[in-house]
């Protein structure tokens, strides 16, 4: 079956309860999708953003499969934003010349996969490396920012080796807890999972902030080469902020995908027999998920699916969903949960329907 073939047969499901598929014509996508971000220049090629790393300018950005193709060179802040948008995934890639790209936040294959929601905008990063350590002249330097303070829940206290404070004078922004530990979260917010910790006595680079400077993007102490977030209101800052960039707030990302269903089911051959399943997912902050179901049989032939269904998390956590009730004849098959957006996984479960 081709890919289209089976676009059209998810769109064309009429119901989870027995997962009939009906002939019809795919449903037109919902407009008013949002795809936007920044593109950084990673001067070092170290696929993040470093201290004095900021907005890049002249960097054109595609972006694929959402209707036309479309591109946007992006000014002196450096940002894109595609809007109207059907509803679905689209690919964006960046080009410019004596540049490469180098990576994501949050880190994403490439081209980059994101959703068009006209419920939830999508916000992201690229980074892109000089080729060769070639240095343009004109990479930019971030401007000003104004901060502000908010408040967060009680700091989860983590296991991370201090480091050494440098001299308040640097002008190297960096940020170290007031009082107590301070929760380093995949996002911006405390509606994201917390993903580590920054201890008293540590002191660290910042390498990115928010709109308002709320929160504060260090590297993860407890595993070196991924980031998280702090917040500005339990931890001091010294340096020059204005050398900092400013990200778009991500959404949350599926973080496990899983689905339950009784093993045995005993029945009658040449008979419908009724089985359920249960679909568990479970995310690391705020984000709306496309799911669906696909049944097989125990040779991997295709045999059903559910067209996208959403799921709205307004904060990290897991969300359960029982579907009715499925009937079979006789046999062995395979049920999976496929998430199709923000970022695709899958859980699966097998069942068997025996005769007395």
């Amino acid at each position: 079956m081709s890919k289209k073939e089976l676009s059209i047969r998810l769109l064309c499901a009429t119901a989870i309860a027995g997962f009939a598929l009906a002939s019809c014509v795919p449903a037109t996508p919902a407009i008013g999708g949002i795809v936007q971000g920044a593109v950084y220049g990673d001067l070092n090629g170290s696929g993040a953003i470093d201290p004095g790393e900021g907005l890049l300018e002249g960097a054109e950005v595609t972006l694929a499969d959402c209707g036309p193709n479309q591109t946007q060179v992006t000014a002196a802040d450096g940002l894109f934003n595609f809007t109207d948008l059907p509803e679905g995934t689209c690919q964006v890639s960046v080009a410019k010349a004596g540049w490469i790209f180098s990576g994501s936040y949050p880190a994403l294959t490439y081209p980059v996969p994101v959703a068009s929601n006209p419920d939830l905008p999508t916000s992201f990063s690229l980074f892109m490396a000089p080729v060769m350590d070639f240095i343009p002249s004109d990479t930019p330097t971030p401007p000003p920012f104004v901060p502000s303070d908010t408040s967060t829940p009680p700091p989860l206290v983590p296991s991370d080796t201090p480091t050494t404070v440098p001299s308040p004078t640097s002008a190297t922004p960096m940020v170290t807890p007031k009082a107590d530990a301070a929760n380093c979260r995949f996002g911006p917010g405390t509606g994201f999972s917390s993903v580590g910790g920054l201890n008293v006595g540590s002191t660290v680079p910042i390498h990115a902030t928010i709109a308002g400077q709320s929160w504060w993007q260090i590297e993860s102490p407890q595993n070196p080469g991924t980031f998280c977030w702090v917040s500005a209101a339990v931890t001091n800052t010294f340096g020059d902020l204005s050398l900092v960039p400013i990200v778009p707030i991500p959404t949350g990302l599926v973080t496990s995908v899983a689905v339950t269903t009784p093993p045995v089911v005993h029945g009658y051959c040449r008979g419908p027999n009724a089985t359920t399943f249960n679909a568990i997912i479970t995310t690391n902050g705020p984000v709306t998920v496309l799911w669906h179901f696909e049944i097989y049989d125990a040779g991997g032939t295709w045999l059903n699916s559910t067209a996208d269904q959403p799921m709205v998390f307004a904060a990290a956590g897991s969300q359960a969903y029982e579907s009715d009730a499925y009937k079979r004849d006789c046999g062995s098959y395979v049920v999976k949960v496929v998430t199709t957006s923000p970022n695709a996984m899958t859980g699966q479960a097998s069942w068997t329907v025996v005769q007395p």
